[in-house]
């Protein structure tokens, strides 16, 4: 097989309309905050208490920019996307939290070692 680099190359994307949407972009970045934690306790997760803990500290940071994303909601100016995608994100991320907390099958979904043989079986 031949691979070739062609720095002048141009590349389009086609990206759907209902794909630019802050709708869109406010479900991707809480499904982004879901992952960033299953990526942070992979494979080992921590008693209660830390998770609680680490819920309260990302609470804690973000209580403003939440209640911005409140109040931003529905402006689509910059400022105001960023602020509502990064809410959108760290709730996403408490909330995952406390489902990790008391879930146990999203606890063992979590802990899973091997998802490829695993699904074949």
């Amino acid at each position: 097989m031949l691979i070739g680099y062609v720095p002048e190359a141009l590349m389009y994307h086609y990206i759907p309309p209902q794909r630019m949407t802050v709708e869109y972009l406010h479900r991707r970045m809480a499904n982004e905050g879901a992952a960033d934690m299953y990526t942070h306790y992979h494979p080992s997760i921590p008693a209660r208490l830390r998770l609680f803990l680490h819920a309260a500290t990302i609470a804690a940071h973000n209580s403003k920019c939440w209640l911005g994303g409140l109040l931003l909601r529905g402006r689509t100016d910059r400022r105001s996307v960023d602020v509502q995608m990064h809410a959108a994100r760290t709730q996403s991320q408490v909330q995952y939290l406390i489902r990790l907390m008391f879930d146990p099958e999203l606890r063992s979904l979590v802990l899973k070692k091997d998802w490829l043989h695993d699904a074949c079986a």
